[in-house]
């Protein structure tokens, strides 16, 4: 296989298809030590998270009753009155839900945070920050940047004792469930269960899946980081992985979902984040299904009028799809946990004869 390009950033949704694209190699590499893979391929110059990112879920109730179910974790961790301090908060939800809550004295910093809530700070954090904290939480953060431990040896210093939520894709799930969709260029890292646990030299208080499984949580104190997983991560061995080898039904994935899809019927994708991104990606690397792509549907409404980044697929809100499909089309939805909510709704529209399937 040659080189596999990928936009860097799919949740940075193109203004017009003229619109300035980069794209970085993917190369996927195991530190057999630690079951920790990355892209050794990486650059971080290539990955720019500003204004236009748009990673935020929160408009779906599935995924807002997930965020509520992190909090109900935490509540049961830690007392009442607890600080929180969110790292890489987003666009707020989550930190705005434990305000909501009052559980926790909850904070927050993103650099491309878009709010006004005067409790987040629109920045990044640095060594020179020192922070009183009871429980830092780091949900979908630690995969993004790379050497991850590094990244936590500095948290280490800006807030001392603290506790640590840490929330990452399952690689195990990508595996087992042939996810090759969530395989993107902004998240360098990829933790199987034991790659999350070496992050720590001591037993972490709580481990877990969240999310119908496709996500892993730890609980640790701060101050655990581990020594030997730098040690390993800079000695250990690594070996090449085949990005085909390691996703063999692939092709076999697109190829039946193009059988699937009558010849004068259109595919539309509902979810214009990561999966349906990288999905219309691998398909327009192999010169399948792009030309009876309608659009893709996303119901948060900063993506819609955009497109996105490598097929230039255009994103549009369920409105628009409620109004433009007919019997015979093809619907893939992204993310099979939003499944339910998505039928559920194209029923009460009143809307018959669209074939439904998920990735």
């Amino acid at each position: 296989m040659g080189k596999l390009l990928l936009p860097t950033v799919p949740n940075s949704p193109l203004s017009s298809i003229e619109s300035e694209e980069k794209f970085g190699e993917m190369r996927l590499s195991l530190n057999e030590a630690l079951g920790f893979v990355e892209n050794a391929a990486f650059d971080t110059r290539l990955a720019t998270y500003d204004d236009n990112y748009q990673n935020s879920q929160a408009h779906s109730g599935l995924f807002q009753a997930h965020m509520r179910n992190v909090l109900d974790i935490l509540k049961a961790e830690f007392p009442p009155s607890s600080v929180l301090v969110e790292v890489g908060c987003g666009k707020g939800d989550f930190v705005e839900l434990a305000q909501v809550d009052g559980h926790f004295v909850a904070s927050g910093y993103d650099a491309t945070y878009e709010g006004s809530n005067p409790r987040i700070q629109k920045r990044y954090l640095s060594a020179d920050d020192n922070i009183q904290a009871d429980i830092v939480v780091l949900r979908h953060v630690l995969e993004h940047i790379k050497a991850p431990h590094a990244f936590l040896m500095m948290l280490k210093q800006v807030f001392g004792n603290a506790a640590i939520y840490i929330e990452v894709p399952s690689y195990d799930w990508i595996l087992d469930n042939q996810a090759f969709f969530d395989i993107t260029y902004e998240h360098v890292n990829y933790f199987s269960k034991d790659a999350l646990l070496a992050l720590f030299d001591q037993a972490v208080r709580k481990t877990g899946l969240c999310f119908n499984g496709q996500y892993q949580y730890a609980i640790a104190d701060i101050n655990a980081v581990s020594a030997q997983f730098a040690y390993l991560y800079e000695n250990g061995e690594w070996k090449d992985l085949d990005f085909e080898h390691l996703f063999p039904q692939l092709k076999e994935k697109i190829s039946a979902i193009e059988e699937r899809l009558a010849a004068d019927s259109k595919l539309y994708i509902w979810g214009a984040a990561t999966k349906g991104c990288m999905f219309l990606v691998h398909c327009m690397n192999q010169g399948k299904l792009i030309a009876q792509t309608g659009f893709a549907v996303d119901v948060n409404p900063q993506k819609c009028g955009k497109f996105l980044p490598g097929s230039h697929v255009q994103i549009q809100s369920k409105e628009a799809f409620f109004a433009a499909a007919k019997p015979g089309d093809l619907l893939l939805i992204s993310n099979p946990n939003y499944q339910s909510e998505i039928v559920d709704e194209i029923r009460a529209r009143g809307i018959n004869g669209v074939d439904i399937m998920c990735l």
